[in-house]
């Protein structure tokens, strides 16, 4: 394959996919950007970007600039359009033939994307266990106002001996909220 940046001959590199397995992707050697077939960007196993992007310190300064006003896709030679998606970071070049689906990444933007990800992914987890502590709360509040105060005390009990995620809601925090919750 032929990269569509600069014209050089593109290498095979394996990256490992969800579950094991295995993807070719085409790198290239020269400018570092990577082409990806049909929905292998978004199969690819979370940390293969930090493992296969060149490691070259020189390179790694140098910007990466795509230097063709019309990239044409490896696949198929069809011109290629860039675009912009809000699961992508915003500084990061997407271009995408629309014939074969096939996506284009400069060098960098592997990483980029698999840091953006994964920052995605945790934010998800902490408000999903934030949510969970405040439907505990809310339960146990109405559990007071209800007039089930023995209940409420032994939840309440429960509740508090449980370890808190850090930055959802720390021990003194989340004590103070329900008493005063409990007291009002």
């Amino acid at each position: 394959m032929i990269c569509p940046n600069d014209g050089t001959e593109m290498h095979q590199v394996k990256i490992v996919a969800h579950y094991g397995q295995p993807i070719i992707v085409d790198q290239c050697q020269i400018c570092g950007g990577i082409w990806f077939d049909e929905a292998e960007l978004f199969r690819a196993r979370q940390g293969e970007a930090d493992r296969i992007e060149m490691l070259d310190a020189d390179i790694a300064r140098a910007p990466s600039m795509i230097e063709e006003s019309e990239l044409l896709c490896p696949r198929d030679r069809a011109v290629m359009l860039q675009f912009a998606d809000r699961y992508f970071p915003q500084d990061i070049i997407l271009v995408h033939c629309r014939l074969c689906s096939g996506i284009w990444l400069n060098r960098g933007g592997f990483v980029q994307y698999q840091r953006f990800r994964q920052g995605l992914l945790q934010r998800s987890q902490q408000k999903s266990a934030a949510d969970k502590r405040r439907a505990e709360i809310k339960k146990l509040v109405e559990s007071y106002e209800s007039g089930r105060i023995t209940g409420t005390l032994r939840k309440l009990g429960e509740f508090l001996s449980t370890p808190a995620d850090r930055g959802v809601f720390t021990s003194l925090g989340a004590i103070l909220w329900i008493i005063d919750q409990i007291s009002n």
